[in-house]
């Protein structure tokens, strides 16, 4: 009897052994967003104050911000950076509504337009969007050669970078800027402001951690920040509707430097190696879906991270 205990101990120690070594050989991957995100009407839309308790919030799984893409598959503890997001819409408001959570070891800010570095070096949330699913570039209205390496259409596809100062302790702030680039080609890129896009939007922080509530209005790939009437751009979002969506997190960790640069960018899909392609072209972007309701067996509980 004795030895068939023992061989058995051999045998489950095998087992584990062989189970660890499995592990460190494919180290599990982080999170992604879901394959699409069903983001569910909402009853009554938020009130956009940054703390998220409203009721059209409560039963919508949260999707992470996890992929590491610069520098492309790091090792983040937890304790540093965590990041996810949700997403909902209304056809009474006909806007989609955006509620992100980050935990940060360090917030950086001081973000000015044409005076310090570039907006990705400082703490932001990025939501890129592709009304129509359509992908490819989205970074020129380029012609031939450019046209080829940076796309035709700036406004194929939307890489907001949105950017705002931290408040105070406990407190709010509702004022952004957000950008993205856009021109015909880099002798003749522009920043745009998009910050009308956004009709509200609040950042509040608590500690080290910070929540963004904000809604945005989608527009096709026929707008022009020159048209007269940008509604004649605008989408009516409806249930059924399939559009490109991925959110990114822009992380600093050293405030003291200057002139400011980013350590790491987070997104919520995986990319290939060297990561970082959302910004020029839409084929990467995650999908999301529009939804009357979620189903009856959509489980938050393994959404949390």
């Amino acid at each position: 009897m004795k030895s068939k205990q023992y061989v058995f101990l051999i045998f489950i120690t095998g087992v584990l052994l062989n189970s660890l070594h499995w592990d460190t050989a494919f180290p599990q991957q982080s999170p992604v967003q879901d394959n699409p995100v069903l983001a569910p009407e909402a009853a009554v839309s938020p009130v956009i104050d940054g703390i998220g308790n409203d009721s059209c919030w409560q039963n919508v799984p949260w999707q992470s911000i996890a992929q590491v893409w610069i520098p492309y598959g790091a090792k983040v503890d937890s304790n540093d950076y965590s990041g996810h997001y949700k997403v909902v819409w209304s056809s009474t408001t006909n806007l989609l509504y955006f509620l992100v959570e980050v935990i940060d070891k360090v917030f950086v800010d001081g973000f000015m337009p044409g005076v310090t570095a570039d907006i990705y070096n400082f703490d932001i949330v990025e939501v890129f969007i592709d009304e129509d699913k359509s992908g490819g570039l989205h970074v020129f209205d380029g012609k031939d050669s450019i046209g080829l390496q940076w796309g035709t259409n700036a406004e194929n596809a939307f890489a907001y970078h949105i950017y705002a100062d931290f408040p105070k302790e406990g407190q709010v702030t509702t004022k952004c800027y957000v950008y993205d680039l856009a021109g015909t080609s880099w002798s003749d890129a522009k920043s745009m402001n998009y910050t009308s896009h956004l009709p509200s939007f609040a950042l509040r922080k608590t500690g080290n951690k910070a929540v963004w509530e904000f809604s945005l209005i989608v527009y096709n790939d026929t707008y022009e920040d020159t048209m007269s009437n940008k509604d004649s751009a605008r989408v009516r979002l409806h249930a059924g509707k399939a559009m490109g969506l991925s959110l990114a997190y822009c992380d600093n960790d050293h405030p003291e430097k200057n002139p400011k640069v980013r350590d790491y960018m987070f997104g919520s899909v995986w990319e290939p190696s060297p990561g970082n392609f959302h910004w020029m072209n839409a084929d990467y972007f995650g999908t999301v879906k529009l939804v009357s309701h979620l189903p009856s067996n959509t489980s938050t509980e393994q959404h949390k991270h």
